[in-house]
């Protein structure tokens, strides 16, 4: 079908460039027209990256959860199924139960002992770096629109 989503996007991105932004007067407005053309920019041919970033996503998470359940023990919390539909909207619907149950297993780390200021449940587990690895990720996907993450500096 014409015009196709990211025809529209990019025709969406051209008029608010060409068009809109050099009529904002105030610098405040010319900065969010330009992160909503960056935001705009970031949608382009998003639907046919997504979904092979999600699956690698979820196998990382997978490992994640195995990991954290291993550390807790008999306080392992169940794995959610992965989706019979390996669409996009099933793909998303299990990278949220996945998230979800590492929250969980956090939680239940966090309430098997004393902690101190500086001690993490999930640096108990020893998931801390394998999050904040598919967080990096995350943060690289969404790099075409500007959003960096230098990464936790470990001591």
């Amino acid at each position: 079908m014409r015009p196709t989503s990211d025809e529209l996007i990019v025709g969406m991105r051209n008029v608010l460039e060409d068009v809109l932004m050099p009529e904002l007067q105030s610098d405040w407005a010319q900065t969010m027209g330009t992160q909503m053309a960056l935001m705009l920019q970031h949608l382009e041919g998003r639907d046919a990256r997504e979904p092979d970033f999600l699956r690698g996503e979820n196998t990382k998470l997978e490992g994640v959860l195995a990991q954290a359940n291993e550390a807790l023990g008999a306080e392992a919390v169940a794995a959610p199924e992965r989706p019979a539909d390996e669409g996009l909207e099933g793909l998303r619907e299990h990278n949220e139960a996945l998230r979800e149950a590492i929250t969980s297993a956090i939680h239940a780390a966090y309430g098997q002992g004393e902690y101190g200021f500086n001690d993490l449940p999930a640096d108990r587990l020893g998931i801390t770096d394998a999050l904040m690895e598919i967080n990096l990720a995350q943060a690289e996907f969404w790099q075409p629109i500007g959003f960096t993450y230098p990464g936790r500096q470990r001591r």
